[in-house]
């Protein structure tokens, strides 16, 4: 299928589909994020990425270290002198021929584990104060992901590059795809609107209680003390500003050196220092970067 052509979830409409009910949680999802433009949307999806990936080498490398100081089984693969957090994580990714049964890499990957469950995990560790995202709210991230699960599953439904040998079982396979495709995608939006109505929950409750200050002052001291300071949170994480200069380095180098890493994560991880930017904002402008060229 023409890139150009490829279905947008931020802009296009989801065409006829054998699962119909993919209209429906597309506009349920949209709804939630209705106050938001479309530019920030792409952000938030980029973000997203970033944030998924950040959250898979975590876990990933925090798995390594408990091996190394627990003595794990899977160490019985390297020689004694390579038992490193480089030879294990070297194991890991190449597996150097050695018979590794999956359950004993037991850490989180995009194989094993939900996109939703993922997000929420990294949510958790993440400033939501974002200035290409501003005020922004969890709800809004896990509806993106809604959108952006729609888009990859219409993409693939519609992907016309399958093997010759296949097209026989083409219509049912498509069909089984999109449904359980369908199952994260429903899982997904569902989770945000709970997660909406508690936040509506939440500023109501803020809203009687500051009414009854003068009743309950214990009771608004302490959830004021709980209370997120935006403008903090802001000054806490400013960023540095994007230059044109930097930028214009930093995609030559990912032209130039990009296949050499694993991922935009991995080269945004070991390059923002030297662009005089956060990780985040290196990973954005690669992804935008590679958006352009499509």
């Amino acid at each position: 299928m023409d890139a150009d052509n490829d279905f947008d979830p931020f802009t296009d409409e989801v065409p006829y589909l054998r699962i119909d009910r993919l209209k429906n949680l597309q506009v349920r999802a949209k709804n939630l994020v209705r106050l938001r433009s479309e530019i920030q949307l792409r952000e938030a999806s980029s973000t997203i990425e970033w944030l998924t990936s950040e959250y898979f080498y975590i876990e990933k490398e925090s798995w390594i270290r408990h091996q190394l100081e627990t003595g794990g089984s899977v160490l019985r693969f390297l020689r004694y002198e390579d038992r490193t957090e480089r030879g294990l994580r070297e194991l890991i990714d190449h597996h150097c021929g050695c018979d590794i049964h999956p359950s004993e890499l037991d850490f989180s990957t995009e194989e094993n584990t939900r996109p939703l469950e993922a997000l929420e995990e990294a949510l958790k560790g993440f400033n939501l104060d974002d200035h290409d995202f501003p005020d922004a709210k969890p709800y809004e991230y896990v509806a993106v992901l809604a959108l952006m699960l729609i888009g990859q599953a219409v993409r693939s439904h519609q992907a016309d590059d399958w093997p010759r040998f296949l097209r026989d079982d083409l219509p049912m396979m498509r069909l089984s795809a999109i449904a359980n495709d369908a199952v994260d995608i429903m899982e997904a939006v569902c989770r945000a609107e709970q997660w909406k109505d508690q936040h509506e929950v939440s500023k109501r409750a803020m809203f009687l209680l500051q009414l009854n200050e003068k009743e309950l002052p214990e009771k608004v001291e302490e959830l004021a003390r709980k209370k997120v300071s935006l403008s903090a949170s802001l000054a806490a994480s400013a960023r540095h500003k994007e230059t044109s200069e930097s930028k214009l380095k930093a995609l030559s180098c990912w032209d130039a050196t990009g296949g050499n890493f694993s991922s935009r994560a991995a080269f945004a991880r070991t390059k923002h220092k030297e662009y005089g930017v956060t990780e985040r904002t290196l990973y954005g402008w690669i992804a935008s970067h590679e958006r352009s060229r499509t």
